[in-house]
């Protein structure tokens, strides 16, 4: 005979028609963290990839979670209905016997632990649902700083390195330099000056025209980083800067706190610089003639108006104040 005491409770709850409250376990989620301040490009990298990972990490089981919720749910709806079905039978079994009776409790019982096992898988994949948007929502947040200092690095770094290809471009303008009578192919179409130029640019020193046409105000100044003397010609903003002399276009770019420069070469190594122009209108590599214009004249450093203008003769700065008859 089977032990009828045990099964008691069962009918208890069977008589009581009562379905017990599910409570799930939720699946601890490993956080990432806070992402550190980053100052290398490198560790921003890291970090952002890190990101990545997590978040089609959790894409994919998102995309996991919802069919398994899917199948859990069809599940309790079916079970549901069986478990309704044997609790409206209610005491009818008795009719074939206590056996009978205890067998259907059973049967009962067994359902509502399914199906409280269905509820309770139904809060886990729910938890899990809410703890997982609530992760991309974060990881999505994090990463707009980081995104932002990473653009902002690397567009830093390409100003460095157009910087540097400036200053690179800038030594190598007086590294090489026209012969003399190329220099006097570019000024062809001057007339009276066709012999002073074929006799090459020295020939020039003392007579040196003024890259501005008109009175300017001219100052003696060192500028940073020239190695010698230059002059600053004050005239007003947008006035014509013509070449002293011809030659070939060396470097035309903004260069470092000089503004935007142009360097002629006039062969023989002999090199004429104009800076802090508003504007130039030549090309590195282009032919001027003595006299041509290759930019406006810039904002100055708090004196107005004004053009920096120095010689060179292979890199190193030369008094241009001889050559200009000053």
């Amino acid at each position: 005979m089977r032990r009828r005491t045990a099964l008691v409770p069962l009918v208890i709850v069977l008589l009581a028609g009562a379905l017990p409250g599910a409570e799930g376990h939720a699946r601890a989620d490993a956080s990432l963290g806070a992402p550190a301040s980053a100052s290398a490009p490198n560790e921003l990298d890291r970090l952002l990839a890190r990101a990545d990972g997590e978040e089609q990490s959790l894409k994919t089981e998102m995309g996991d979670l919802g069919p398994r919720l899917d199948l859990v749910r069809r599940r309790m709806r079916a079970r549901g209905r069986a478990y309704y079905r044997l609790i409206r039978a209610g005491l009818l079994p008795a009719g074939g016997g206590f056996d009978a009776l205890v067998d259907h409790a059973a049967h009962v019982e067994r359902a509502r632990m399914a199906l409280e096992r269905d509820v309770a898988a139904e809060a886990t994949l729910m938890r899990r649902t809410t703890e997982i948007d609530a992760r991309l929502s974060k990881l999505r947040a994090d990463r707009v700083p980081l995104e932002v200092q990473r653009d902002a690095m690397s567009r830093a770094r390409l100003a460095l390195q157009e910087t540097e290809e400036r200053r690179s471009a800038f030594s190598r303008a007086f590294e090489s330099s026209q012969r003399p009578d190329s220099v006097a192919i570019y000024g062809a179409d001057l007339g009276p000056m066709d012999a002073e130029a074929r006799s090459g640019f020295r020939a020039l020193k003392g007579r040196l025209p003024f890259p501005i046409a008109g009175r300017a105000e001219v100052r003696h100044v060192n500028h940073p980083g020239a190695g010698g003397p230059g002059v600053e010609l004050v005239a007003s903003i947008g006035a014509p800067v013509r070449s002293v002399a011809a030659g070939r276009v060396a470097f035309a770019d903004t260069y470092d706190d000089r503004g935007i420069t142009v360097i002629i070469d006039h062969g023989d190594h002999y090199y004429s610089v104009y800076s802090n122009l508003g504007g130039a209108e030549v090309r590195s590599g282009d032919s001027v003639s003595a006299g041509g214009r290759i930019g406006t004249v810039g904002a100055g450093n708090g004196h107005g108006a004004a053009l920096y203008f120095e010689l060179r003769h292979n890199a190193a700065t030369i008094d241009p104040s001889p050559w200009l008859g000053l």
